[in-house]
């Protein structure tokens, strides 16, 4: 149990990683990212209560790390396909402060 935590930790680095370079590299205000994609880069230590396929996510880390980079995060409900209600994609828009 104690491997396969460290090999998640690591997996949600990677996926941080990416996030963050995909966010680096975008030019407008506005940007969503699936669900699917932020929950595995910030899990939460809870289980998933409306699936077992992804983990959910835990939005008080992904705000801080989000607020470090200039970004702020919340749920796009409006943007979600249908079905996917409990798993909205996230909006981040950059702070005013930290837009170029």
């Amino acid at each position: 149990m104690q491997a396969t935590r460290a090999v998640a930790r690591g997996d949600s680095r990677a996926w941080q990683s990416a996030l963050d370079r995909a966010l680096s590299a975008h030019d407008s205000e506005d940007a969503l990212a699936h669900y699917l994609h932020v929950a595995f880069a910030f899990p939460s230590p809870a289980p998933n209560p409306y699936t077992r396929d992804h983990p959910l996510l835990n939005y008080r880390e992904l705000k801080e790390w989000a607020s470090s980079r200039g970004w702020r995060v919340r749920p796009a409900p409006e943007c979600a396909p249908v079905g996917e209600k409990y798993s909205p994609p996230v909006r981040f828009s950059r702070l005013a402060s930290h837009y170029h």
